[in-house]
């Protein structure tokens, strides 16, 4: 019990580390609109199908960041592996992960620019995947959570995000929390939860962050793969 007890204690250590290294507290924004309580709801593509709103600083900061990548790219001067991203909630004592991802600059092929980070100019489809359309984030939890969508759109990963996430009341949206964004580029510059390691890939570093959160908070984490148990 002792020896668990103290492990807990040193990856909560790494955890709050990192979040105070990258400023994720003062840095975060909110996910969604969010006005009297409720979700922004708002129609979408052709078929005018009903989904769960964006914040406009979500929005703002993601964007912001595929300026950068897109730049990158173009200037064929690519330091960064894209974007590392987290939903989060916090409390009083800590950055409360609730989702960590990332997406990466290159897609498959041959050194392409991927099309979640190009979406990223005036896209709002895939959106460095948290589009609108089904098979990202945002399209297929509002798929679980607003009527009118398709059963086959419908998954029991992102039911579990409503679950953890929302009250469904009459028709309403209502955030158990508040429902915050972080997000930043990933390069050789970046300080990695796992300071002596050194250097990190984005892809490695997502590995290492969802392993940590996962035990430190396993109720909390939404992820499913990845985590240490």
């Amino acid at each position: 019990m002792i020896q668990i007890q103290a492990e807990r204690y040193v990856k909560t250590q790494l955890w709050n580390n990192f979040a105070v290294q990258h400023q994720i507290a003062d840095e975060c924004v909110p996910l969604f609109d969010v006005k009297n309580g409720q979700v922004t709801i708002m129609q979408y593509g052709r078929n005018d199908r009903i989904v769960l709103k964006r914040s406009a600083e979500m929005d703002a900061l993601m964007r912001s960041l595929g300026d950068r990548m897109i730049q990158e790219f173009r200037d064929s001067r690519v330091v960064h592996d894209g974007i590392l991203y987290m939903m989060l909630k916090c409390d009083a004592e800590s950055v409360v992960p609730l989702y960590i991802g990332k997406a990466e600059i290159y897609g498959k092929g041959d050194k392409n620019l991927f099309a979640n980070i190009s979406d990223l100019v005036n896209g709002t489809d895939k959106f460095g995947r948290w589009g609108y359309n089904y098979a990202y984030h945002i399209g297929d939890l509002s798929a679980v959570t607003l009527a009118g969508h398709p059963e086959n759109k419908k998954s029991a990963k992102y039911e579990a995000w409503r679950d953890g996430l929302f009250v469904l009341e009459d028709g309403s949206v209502r955030p158990k929390f508040d429902i915050m964004f972080w997000a930043c580029l990933w390069g050789p510059d970046s300080q990695s939860i796992w300071y002596d390691y050194g250097k990190t890939k984005l892809a490695f570093e997502e590995y290492l962050l969802i392993g940590v959160a996962s035990d430190v908070f396993p109720a909390a984490l939404l992820n499913r793969e990845g985590r240490n148990r």
